[in-house]
């Protein structure tokens, strides 16, 4: 025959071989008989020790080595689960958690998960995400496993930034964002200045700004225009990036135009734009200051002569100078400079 004792402290309330325990109870079950290769069942939280007996028919009896174990139900506390730092696309976090019953695992301890998706798994309690959207709040979530199997999970809603600026680089720029409502703010650039015989001015950009609701992982591209360039000379000299107008003699170049691009990069993808300022001219017979920029409609120039003078765009067609402009594109000039389009320095500002 074979007989079993249990002795341990219960951890919490259940049965050990037949006998009700309580939290903490002190356990200490005498020899039972069971059958060979018989079971016995222990539902009570804790570590328990067992000690079998074998008899042989003449009543003597063998001890086995003692059998520790811990049965365990009870899943782990976490305690926090916070953001470190950000920079970037990259977010590291600090997982803080116990077990008081098993312990926690050795492997697989951690398991890290970014808007659902589950990214790593491993030991460490510190993490860094990355390719993280760079505006907007995104949810990070980890699982905390314990020696038994049991898990415990925890989220965390945190951003990276929520308000990016983008400078003038002569290239188009692209972002992916967190789920959210966004602030577009755009701010055209500016004509260029003649300087050719006394002193006329560029006009100054436009600017617009509207709210917008953007769903998990949408790429926007934002275009940033250039100033127009100066003019000293007769020579033609060129608009700003993302089309501002030309000038061939005595004008100067328009400023080109900010917009925001979201489902594209075609102009009519555009959701916001601002206009860029008009180039100045001067001919040695008057100053010409460029006309300003616009969030709906730009302004006009104020010249010598009218017929020459920059025309301000509109949402749907470009500024004009001696030539007609287009969309997306400033008309170009000769005594005057060219008509803008539109530029910006744009910002985009997140909230919940």
């Amino acid at each position: 025959r074979m007989t079993y004792r249990v002795t341990g402290t219960a951890k919490g309330n259940g049965t050990v071989a037949g006998q009700s325990v309580t939290t903490n109870q002190a356990v200490n079950i005498g020899e039972t008989e069971i059958a060979n290769g018989g079971t016995f069942t222990i539902t009570a939280d804790g570590t328990w020790t067992v000690t079998a007996y074998a008899y042989d028919k003449s009543g003597r009896k063998t001890t086995s080595s003692n059998l520790v174990f811990t049965r365990d139900t009870v899943a782990p506390t976490i305690s926090s689960f916070t953001k470190t730092s950000g920079s970037g696309t990259s977010l590291a976090v600090s997982v803080g958690a116990s077990d008081g019953t098993s312990g926690l695992a050795t492997s697989g301890t951690y398991q890290y998960y970014f808007e659902g998706t589950s990214k790593s798994t491993g030991t460490s309690n510190t993490y860094t995400y990355t390719s993280v959207p760079g505006l907007g709040y995104s949810t990070f979530k980890v699982v905390v496993k314990d020696k038994a199997g049991n898990t415990s999970e925890q989220t965390l809603r945190a951003a990276i930034a929520t308000t990016k600026n983008f400078a003038y680089t002569g290239s188009s720029k692209s972002i992916t964002v967190a789920p959210g409502t966004y602030k577009l703010e755009v701010w055209g650039a500016q004509g260029g200045n003649s300087s050719y015989s006394g002193t006329s001015n560029g006009g100054k950009g436009g600017y617009a700004q509207g709210n917008i609701s953007l769903t998990a992982g949408t790429t926007i591209y934002i275009y940033v225009g250039g100033k127009g360039a100066n003019a000293s000379t007769s020579s033609s000299v060129n608009g700003g990036w993302n089309g501002g107008g030309s000038a061939t003699i005595y004008g100067a170049g328009g400023g080109g135009a900010t917009d925001i691009r979201i489902g594209g990069t075609a102009l009519g993808n555009r959701r916001i734009v601002a206009g860029g300022g008009g180039g100045a001219a001067n001919n040695g017979s008057g100053v010409s200051h460029g006309g300003t920029g616009g969030g709906t409609k730009g302004g006009n120039a104020s010249g010598y002569v009218s017929n020459y003078a920059g025309r301000g765009g509109s949402q749907s067609s470009g500024g004009t100078g001696n030539y007609p402009g287009s969309l997306g594109n400033g008309g170009n000039g000769s005594d005057n400079g060219g008509g803008g389009r539109r530029r910006l320095l744009w910002r985009i500002c997140w909230w919940k």
